[in-house]
Parts: C-alpha cells; structure tokens; sequence
C-alpha cells in the first residue's frame, strides 16, 4: 500500500509496483485514473484506521481537496462499501460533520499457509475481523491438490471474497507468484497462482510465510508503526525478514532476510544449502527433535512439546536450548551490523526459556559494536505472528 508520507511521485511509482505485483496490470491505469484510484486506497485505509471520521478530517490528513474527498466517498456510499454513520456536533460555531464508517460486510478476504503436513486458514472481513479460523490435515500425497481444494471450498462459501494469499515456505516470487524452491514441501519451480488461477474464479497471490508474516501478520485496525525491524520465525527451518517503513524487503533474488543460512560454527554440520554450520541446521525445531532423538526422547507431537517440562527434567535438553541462545546471538550480530534495524523480534519455540533469552543478548551484546547493540531493541515475542492473516490482510489492503 502506498505511503502517504512521501510525494506523489514516488506514490505513483508505489502503486504501480503495488498493481504489479498484485496482478492488477492487464489493464493499465494512467494519470487522474490511475490518481483517483491512489486516493480511493487512501481514503479507505484512513477511514479504517480512523473511524468514525469525517469528510473534513480525511481532507486535512490526506492533503487532499474537499472535493475530491466528497467525489470519491458519495462513491464509496453507492458502493456499499462505506457508511454513514451519525453526526459530530461542533464546538463552538460551524457545521455539523457527518461520520463514515466501513462497512464490514462489504468484502472478505482469505489467507492460507501451507506446511508439510496440513494447511491453516483465516476469514477476514473489510474491518480485519476474524470470520472463520482453522486448520485440515494433508490427507493425499499431493499437498498442491489439498491447495487447490481447500481454496476452491473456501471462495465457493465466502461469495464476498476479495482473494485468496497463500504463504509458502521457500524461495517465492511474489510478483508472479512463483515458488522457486521449497523444500519443506518438496517442490520446486512451481507457477502456484497461474495453476490456482485456473482453479478460483477469485484473484490469487502468493507470498513467502516468513515474509508476509512480518509485513502484515499481526496487523490490527491501527497497526504498530515503526522504522525498520527484523523478524525471525524459528520453526522447522528459519526465516527472517527485513521490515522498513512497512514494507518488507524481498531483494534481488527474494532471499533477503535468509538468517537460517549465515554460517555461526565454521566446523559445525553441513546443512542441505552445503555450508557447514548453518543456522538452521544448528538450532531449528528439526535439529531439536534429532537431539531429543540421540536422548531416547520420543515427543508425541512435535507441534506441541513442552519445553519448559523438558528442560526441567533433563539438564542436557537445558543446555542445549540455552546453546540454541549463544548461536542465535551470533547471527544477530550480522544482522545489527549489516542493516542496523530499530527492533529484531524473535518467535520461537524457545522462548518460554529464560536462558535462552538471556543467553541470545548476551552472545549477541559480547559482539557487536556497544552503540548499535544499546539502540537495538530485541523482543522475545509472546505473539504468534501469523503467515495466513498476513497473507489475506495483504490481499484486502491491496485489492
């Protein structure tokens, strides 16, 4: 979505990029077209992070003129997409303003991600409201046929839907919505939205989970601003993504952010990339469980272990959790030094350790330049940030 906060011609250059990488380009828009229809995004954006609201308001913040505002609202109404929704009485002299609000029927928007071994799902409403929420093993041996006949379900019951986003992990190219390379479901080169695409009769787009769970996974109404930070997933793999004014960073090849390849033990396992010491090959939940392994530990579920219990049963698994801690602390240094961000927030298992935490700053701090360590906010989060939520707010916010 384009920032309001830069000039109209590098807005202009953003919703384009936005269009394309959407699949709104058949069909080019151009000049006060193409502006009406900027405006008509912001407007929307503002009403939802700011309702009720005004006309006047949305002008003022906006710097917009009345009467566009008024053009492109009495729009909205006939659309059914807004509302009124009462009067603001002045203080003092002066009119009094009609209020909008969205209205939250007006669209659905459906978000899925895709694990190797079943498939999540969430229904949002225009308002980001949850509809419907859950989750369907992977029965046949095809996860792509699971793919395609949960999406075809979902967008035959939810008649108001905008889109389906689907997360992926792997190497994807959201431009195209193209999976390069994911080896946690054994594909590669795979043209998703051009094969869901003819499956759905709803726009499709396609996102890496990691990514998309960083730039939209725990947005709310009115989302937390910040400069720049850097999210870590610690799962079956690792991933990290580089968030700057709200806007993830892919780069060239879409593999920005890859934190669960940096190398942190020079003589440490090879991992399936060919380097040896890897992130990922060290500390993710797949390692874990081969430890657990080499100590007759037999988790029942691996989604679900308790790893405080563990810990106290067995000092072996606590200290290797608390190592997990010294190894993810190297790689933050890279991190810090390379792209300075303003938080690193950290979502792993992990986490209910306390020595790990303790350990992660402390591997860190002994490393890396004291000045950028201090302005460096790092956060152990208690929040699962979602892949699917972001994938489907990614797919209303940019509809």
């Amino acid at each position: 979505m384009p920032n309001l906060s830069i000039g109209l011609k590098e807005r202009l250059k953003s919703y384009k990029e936005v269009r394309k990488r959407t699949g709104e380009y058949r069909m080019p828009v151009k000049g006060t077209a193409l502006l009406r229809e900027i405006n008509q995004k912001n407007i929307l954006d503002y009403i939802r992070t700011h309702e009720p609201c005004s006309r006047k308001e949305i002008a003022q913040a906006l710097k917009v003129s009345k009467n566009t505002v008024s053009l492109i609202v009495e729009q909205l109404l006939k659309q059914n997409m807004i509302a009124e929704s009462g009067i603001k009485e002045p203080i003092g002299a002066g009119r009094p303003k009609v209020l909008l609000r969205l209205r939250p029927d007006a669209f659905q928007t459906i978000g899925l991600m895709v694990q190797q071994d079943n498939i999540s799902y969430i229904v949002l409403d225009f308002q980001l409201n949850e509809l419907e929420e859950g989750s369907v093993s992977i029965k046949s041996q095809s996860v792509l046929d699971e793919v395609i006949n949960l999406s075809k379900n979902l967008a035959s019951r939810f008649h108001k839907a905008k889109g389906i986003g689907i997360a992926i992990p792997g190497i994807v190219d959201p431009t195209r919505g193209y999976v390069y390379q994911s080896a946690n479901l054994n594909w590669k080169d795979v043209d998703l939205k051009k094969i869901l695409s003819t499956e759905v009769n709803v726009p499709v787009e396609v996102f890496n989970n990691v990514k998309i769970a960083a730039e939209r996974g725990k947005e709310t109404v009115k989302p937390k601003l910040r400069s720049s930070f850097f999210y870590i997933r610690i799962g079956e793999g690792i991933g990290g993504a580089y968030v700057a004014d709200n806007q993830v960073m892919n780069g060239n090849s879409w593999t920005a952010g890859e934190i669960g390849h940096l190398s942190v033990a020079s003589h440490g396992p090879i991992c399936k990339c060919g380097q040896k010491g890897c992130l990922e090959k060290i500390i993710s939940m797949e390692a874990f469980r081969e430890f657990l392994q080499s100590l007759s530990y037999t988790p029942s579920d691996k989604n679900d272990m308790d790893l405080t219990k563990l810990a106290k049963q067995d000092h072996r698994v606590h200290q290797e959790i608390e190592e997990y801690g010294n190894y993810l602390g190297r790689a933050l240094v890279q991190v810090i030094h390379l792209l300075n961000p303003q938080e690193i927030v950290i979502e792993a298992p992990y986490n209910q350790i306390y020595e790990f935490q303790e350990k992660t700053i402390s591997s860190a701090k002994q490393r890396t330049l004291s000045d950028a360590f201090a302005q460096t906010k790092i956060v152990f989060s208690k929040e699962f940030y979602s892949p699917a939520k972001g994938a489907a707010v990614s797919i209303l916010l940019n509809s």
